[in-house]
């Protein structure tokens, strides 16, 4: 067991409680019940750079396995080898309402169907390189159980002396501006806690 004056975190809720041994059974119960979605970025280099007009796109439709496509070429020259383009794209699941079942690398072929099917990649094009990345935090779910479980994970945070922050301490959707501010807020927190 560690002592502290004043502690912060940035850690997932349920990930923070589950480090935290004797948490009340009730708060333990209300951490299992926070929603995220999970996902995959799957990276694919292709032999020519002339991929997409925009930087970025979403897909609503329920048969693309993809909800947003960036091209990481055209933020910075250097991203790839000249000539060459690349195509990030995001694939979102969530262990409460839908579940991934296999490997982040199962992804990729479907990713690389569907970007020919949206018409982003020809047939003749040649794929350089291919990955899969697992992020098991991505996006808040803001479900109809979210505030009363944070509600009750933040009380018990708060008398135990930790200060939250960020997307997931705070367990909620910011830009990296509003990230930092939690962040200084926490400390400060902490910082008033601490013994003169």
């Amino acid at each position: 067991m560690t002592e502290y004056d004043g502690l912060v975190s940035s850690v997932p809720l349920p990930e923070v409680i589950r480090m935290i041994p004797g948490a009340p059974p009730d708060v333990v119960a209300a951490s299992k019940r926070l929603a995220c979605s999970t996902c995959v970025l799957v990276n694919v280099g292709v032999n020519r750079e002339d991929l997409s007009r925009g930087h970025l796109t979403y897909f609503y439709d329920e048969d693309i396995c993809f909800s947003r496509l960036s091209f990481p070429h055209m933020l910075a020259a250097s991203n790839t080898p000249p000539g060459t383009g690349s195509i990030q794209a995001e694939v979102y699941f969530s262990s409460k309402y839908k579940p991934m079942t296999g490997k982040p690398e199962d992804c990729i072929d479907r990713v690389i169907t569907d970007v020919r099917r949206v018409g982003l990649l020809r047939e003749d094009d040649q794929i350089l390189f291919k990955e899969a990345r697992l992020l098991s935090y991505a996006n808040i779910i803001f479900d109809l159980e979210r505030a009363e479980a944070v509600a009750t994970v933040h009380g018990y945070l708060r008398d135990v002396g930790i200060s939250y922050c960020g997307r997931y301490g705070d367990w909620g959707y910011m830009w990296t501006d509003e990230s930092f501010k939690s962040g200084e807020l926490a400390a400060e927190q902490a910082l008033s806690k601490r013994p003169n």
